[in-house]
């Protein structure tokens, strides 16, 4: 017996506006990376589909994992929940959740993150540590004055 797919209806555009502003609105959630170009759609944190994953594997269904991480589902839908499980699944069949630094980047602070074994708080924190050396630098660069604001010496020479 062939199945039979069901066709997509062809959204409005006051319903892709909809979606796009809901987006934005989730644009500060802290598992964003950043959005599409068009605005439509996000790009995840590393982060964000380990502790997708972690919630899948307690027992969780897609729709009430994705909400747990903060993203409202009545205003996205639920087909982002959905597309992003099936993802976060398809890593960690390909082993991308192994615990090694490269597999997070370390954007999300560890109280904010699910439950994690030894192995893979070690490579949270090794990320981690690489991140925020970066935005240090970061910030070096954008004041290029930055030692003379952190580093005041307390006595002033006497005139």
């Amino acid at each position: 017996m062939a199945q039979v797919k069901k066709k997509k209806k062809k959204q409005t555009e006051a319903q892709r506006l909809a979606h796009r502003d809901a987006v934005i609105a989730h644009a500060d959630n802290k598992f964003v990376a950043e959005l599409t170009e068009k605005m439509d759609a996000f790009i995840y944190t590393k982060d964000f589909y380990i502790a997708l994953y972690k919630q899948l594997e307690k027992g969780m269904t897609a729709i009430e994992a994705y909400e747990s991480l903060g993203f409202d589902t009545k205003t996205l839908g639920k087909d982002c929940a959905q597309s992003a499980a099936k993802r976060a699944r398809q890593k960690a069949r390909n082993g991308e959740f192994e615990p090694k630094a490269d597999n997070f980047d370390g954007s999300v602070p560890i109280e904010e993150m699910p439950e994690m074994s030894l192995e893979e708080k070690v490579a949270y924190q090794e990320a981690r540590i690489r991140y925020l050396e970066d935005y240090v630098e970061f910030q070096k660069k954008c004041h290029p004055y930055w030692r003379r604001y952190t580093h005041r010496t307390t006595s002033r020479s006497k005139r």
